[in-house]
C-alpha cells in the first residue's frame, strides 16, 4: 500500500465504511425479517423473498459469509486507518486513529445500519440475498471450512446443536395475531383467536348435559307423542324409548309435518324416517370435532364416555358460536344468566358452563374436571351446599339460591373487580 496515494486510501476506506454497513445492516434485516410474509411473498414468485427463504433455510451458511465479509472488511479498515494516520500525523495520529476509529466503526459500520435494517428489513433482507446468493456460491469453500471448525469445537465441549423446528403455542399465535403490522378490527381478531382456541376445548365443554338434552320417548302414549312433536322448538329432535340410552336416531320436523297433518303419525313411521344417530368420543377437541362434523356431514353428535353412556349433545351451531359468539337465539333458553341491580352480581343457572361464564365474564375460574356451575361448586364443597350457603372460590363469591334433584339449581354470583383478567 506505500505506492498508494493517501487520497485513493481515504476513498478506499469510505467505500470499506459503506460494504461493512452493508454487512451489519442486511444481517439484522434477514434475522428479523417477517418469516411468515416472506414466505407468503416467496409464493407469490417475489424474487428477492425467494432468495431469502433459500438463504434462511440454512442461515449458519449465510451468516458464515457475512461475517466473513464483515471481519475482513473490518480488518482492512483498520490497516488503512493505521497508514493514514501514521502518514498524516506520525505516532500521535495512531493514538488519535484508534479513538476515532472505534467511535465510527461503531456509529457507522454497526449501530445505525443496524438500526436502520431492523426499521427497513423487508426491503433490505430482499435486496441483499440476491447479492449473497452469489457470493455464497464463491465463498462456499471459506464458509464451509469455518462452519466445520466450528462445529466441531461445539462437539469438542460437548454441546448438542437443536435441530427441531421451532413451534408456536396458541398464546404465542395469538400474541402474533395481536402485534401484527396488519391491524384485524376487534371482532375480526376475536374470530382468529377463538378459531386457535378450540384445540384446547373439549366437547364436554359446550355441551348440553343429558339431563338436558330434549327428545321425543316413544315409550309413552301415542298423544303425548304427538303433541311433543307438535310443541317441540327444535328442527332435528332425538328419539328414544322409555330413556336416552334407548336413543333410536334423529328425525326432522320437515319429515314429520305431512303425517301430524293428516293425523296419521304412529311409532312404526316415526322410525322408519330416523336417521342413525351420531356418537362422538368424549375428550375430542372442538377443533377436531369441526372436522368430523365436515367430514361426516352431520349437525348433532351424542358424546359418549368409556363404558359407552350418553354424557350429552354436541351441535354444530354450538362449535360455530365458538368462533362467530352467538347468532342464533336457543327457544328454549330461560335465561341463564340474569343481571341483577347489582353490575357485579348475577343469579346463574347450576347448568351453565365456566367456560361460558369465564368468557363472559373476563375471569378465569379454574376446574379440574368440573364442566358446570353445578360441578364446579361441588368439586369445590364435596357435598350438595344448602339453601343460602355462600362459598368464596378463587376471589369470587357464590351463593346457593335453588337446589334441585341433589344439584344446585342456581346460584347468585359476585363478580370480584380486581379478579378480573
Amino acid at each position: 500500500m506505500d505506492n498508494i496515494s493517501t487520497e485513493i486510501l481515504v476513498i478506499i476506506l469510505v467505500v470499506l465504511f459503506l460494504l461493512s454497513a452493508f454487512f451489519s445492516g442486511s444481517e439484522t434485516a434477514l434475522m428479523s425479517v417477517n418469516k411468515y410474509k416472506m414466505r407468503h411473498q416467496a409464493k407469490l414468485n417475489n424474487k428477492g423473498a425467494k432468495a431469502a427463504k433459500k438463504l434462511l433455510e440454512n442461515p449458519d451458511k449465510i451468516i458464515g459469509v457475512i461475517l466473513l465479509g464483515n471481519n475482513l472488511t473490518n480488518i482492512l479498515i483498520t490497516q488503512i486507518t493505521t497508514l493514514v494516520a501514521l502518514r498524516l500525523y506520525g505516532n500521535l495520529g495512531l493514538a488519535i486513529a484508534t479513538g476515532l476509529l472505534t467511535i465510527f466503526i461503531l456509529i457507522f459500520a454497526e449501530l445505525t445500519p443496524k438500526t436502520i435494517g431492523e426499521m427497513h428489513s423487508e426491503k433490505i433482507a430482499y435486496s441483499s440475498s440476491l447479492l449473497y446468493k452469489p457470493m455464497l456460491f464463491l465463498l462456499y469453500p471459506f464458509v464451509f471450512l469455518i462452519n466445520l471448525i466450528a462445529n466441531s469445537l461445539i462437539k469438542i465441549l460437548g454441546l448438542k446443536q437443536n435441530l427441531s423446528k421451532s413451534t408456536l403455542s396458541s398464546e404465542e399465535l395469538k400474541t402474533i395475531l395481536g402485534e401484527t403490522s396488519i391491524k384485524f378490527s376487534k371482532p375480526h381478531l376475536k374470530m382468529l383467536e377463538s378459531i386457535i382456541d378450540l384445540e384446547k376445548a373439549t366437547v364436554e365443554d359446550i355441551m348440553i348435559p343429558r339431563s338436558d338434552i330434549y327428545g321425543i320417548d316413544l315409550g309413552e302414549d301415542i298423544v303425548s307423542v304427538v303433541n311433543n312433536f307438535k310443541n317441540t322448538p327444535y328442527t332435528r329432535i332425538p328419539v328414544f324409548e322409555d330413556n336416552i340410552e334407548n336413543l333410536l336416531g334423529l328425525v326432522h320436523v320437515k319429515n314429520i309435518a305431512p303425517m301430524l297433518a293428516s293425523k296419521s303419525i304412529d311409532t312404526e313411521k316415526i322410525k322408519s324416517l330416523m336417521k342413525k344417530p351420531y356418537y362422538i368420543v368424549s375428550g375430542t377437541s372442538l377443533y377436531r370435532q369441526l372436522l368430523n362434523f365436515q367430514k361426516e356431514k352431520r349437525r348433532i353428535g351424542f358424546i359418549v364416555d368409556e363404558y359407552g353412556e350418553i354424557q350429552g349433545l354436541v351441535t354444530l351451531e354450538d362449535i360455530l358460536e365458538e368462533i362467530v359468539g352467538d347468532f342464533t337465539s336457543d327457544p328454549a333458553d330461560n335465561e341463564e344468566i340474569v343481571a341483577t341491580d347489582n353490575k357485579d352480581i348475577f343469579l346463574v343457572d347450576g347448568g351453565v358452563h365456566i367456560r361460558e361464564i369465564n368468557q363472559i365474564f373476563n375471569i378465569k375460574l379454574v376446574t379440574k374436571e368440573a364442566k358446570t356451575i353445578n360441578g364446579f361448586l361441588l368439586e369445590h364443597l364435596e357435598n350438595l351446599p344448602k339453601i343460602n350457603d355462600i362459598i368464596n372460590i378463587q376471589g369470587h363469591t357464590f351463593k346457593i339460591i335453588e337446589n334441585m334433584d341433589n344439584a344446585i339449581k342456581t346460584v347468585q354470583l359476585e363478580i370480584k373487580n380486581e379478579q378480573k383478567k
